[in-house]
């Protein structure tokens, strides 16, 4: 089949297979069921636990699902892609249906850890099998698609969430439980070769090479596999850094609006006007984007996001806030698409699942240090934060630059088994 090599919109969704379109309905379906996370410290305090204990398993979540997407980089490579969201899933829902059923909050905290790792488990290896499943000439536009499909069900799952939250507690964890295993579900009718680790695409005409590659000691390759190729590491250190860049919209932003002199609901109505533009011109614009090398685009997308943080330095009026807003948006449009295919795209056959999960591990690690460390400096120098916004946006720029190829994602031919 030959595909377009810049394709539309339509031409990419009517070109998506089967498998890639239960990949994006089961996260689709997947995101508007995970409200458990926002909801958690409601229901503890409200079951008679003190908001401390609530806090901690909520903590607790939150580090689970950090390291849920570590382990699920490992599992995708060993077990295939296929198994990993089926198991992922299921025992997410099975989780989710005992928490609600704990009376105590030790037993609670270990099981809020355990379903944040579980229900994180399966990214790598839907990441993967998009990259599998897809010509490269799709990659950036499809996973356009799977942010639009994810973005959609985080910002209604809430919403879905609350209206459950009116009947009952148990009735929003069973909720919640629905959506895991109905995606684990659909999963079963994923290609049955998604069971096995696929290499990246060497070229559009040649057979993906199965096999897994052994390190040089003969041994089955690991993370420290990944941790041994530099350039990669430097690109995932520059991902970190425009993370913690990003996430101050979501943290140190609020307490900048309202300190120049606007009210909690225009910070909402930022927020609004980010998920809406996202929501309307991402896939339209990633048509003209992917006609650009990665290394341009994340480069070009980090600079952005850093650009509109740094506007904030420019003034208090609303203008001012809501085009900065603006342009990191932008910025997000532009980069995030090609950041979340890059790393499948640039991974040695076996090693795929590892990749993705490291990348997202580091951006991670951005995101929830970020608010922290914003919050603590906007305290001592509240236009320091913005400022060094830039200076770490100007560090990550670099970094993508000097570790990426030039060349598009599929910069590095697979290694023989």
């Amino acid at each position: 089949m030959v595909v377009e090599e810049h394709p539309s919109v339509i031409q990419t969704l009517r070109g998506m297979s089967r498998p890639v379109w239960l990949l994006l309905i089961g996260t689709l379906i997947n995101r508007l069921g995970s409200f458990l996370q926002v909801y958690l410290v409601l229901y503890l305090t409200a079951r008679g636990f003190s908001t401390g204990s609530a806090g901690l398993a909520l903590g607790a979540f939150g580090l689970g699902s950090v390291i849920g997407v570590i382990v699920g980089g490992s599992v995708t490579d060993r077990l295939g892609y296929r198994r990993t969201i089926v198991s992922s899933m299921l025992v997410a829902g099975v989780l989710t249906v005992a928490l609600a059923h704990l009376t105590n909050i030790a037993l609670v905290v270990v099981v809020a850890g355990a379903i944040g790792l579980t229900s994180q488990a399966y990214r790598p290896a839907a990441s993967a099998l998009l990259i599998d499943l897809t010509p490269p000439a799709q990659h950036i536009m499809v996973f356009a698609a799977y942010r639009l499909a994810y973005n959609v069900g985080t910002v209604a799952g809430p919403l879905l969430g609350a209206l459950l939250i009116t009947y009952s507690y148990q009735t929003m964890f069973y909720g919640n439980a629905i959506a895991l295993v109905a995606f684990g579900l659909l999963a079963f009718s994923l290609p049955h070769y998604a069971n096995a680790p696929r290499s990246a695409h060497a070229d559009d005409d040649e057979q993906a090479d199965t096999s897994e590659p052994l390190s040089p000691g003969g041994r089955p390759p690991s993370y420290w596999a990944v941790l041994t190729d530099t350039r990669f590491l430097v690109f995932n250190i520059s991902m970190l850094l425009i993370g913690l860049v990003y996430i101050q919209s979501i943290s140190t932003l609020s307490l900048h609006v309202t300190a120049s002199g606007h009210s909690p609901a225009f910070y909402a109505v930022l927020l609004s006007v980010n998920a809406f533009v996202i929501t309307i011109f991402e896939l339209p614009l990633t048509r003209f984007v992917q006609r650009m090398s990665d290394r341009a685009t994340i480069a070009l997308g980090n600079a952005l996001v850093g650009a509109g943080m740094a506007m904030y330095l420019v003034g208090p009026s609303a203008v001012v806030l809501v085009v900065a807003t603006l342009v990191w948006t932008v910025g997000e449009m532009v980069g995030t698409p090609t950041m979340s295919a890059y790393p499948g795209r640039i991974a040695p056959p076996g090693l795929r699942g590892r990749y993705i999960a490291l990348s997202e591990f580091a951006t991670q690690v951005g995101y929830g240090a970020g608010p922290a460390l914003g919050v603590a400096l906007w305290a001592v120098w509240p236009t320091g934060v913005w400022w060094i916004c830039g200076v770490l946006t100007v560090v990550s720029v670099f970094g993508s630059m000097v570790s990426m190829p030039e060349t598009r994602g599929r910069a590095r031919r697979p290694r023989d088994g």
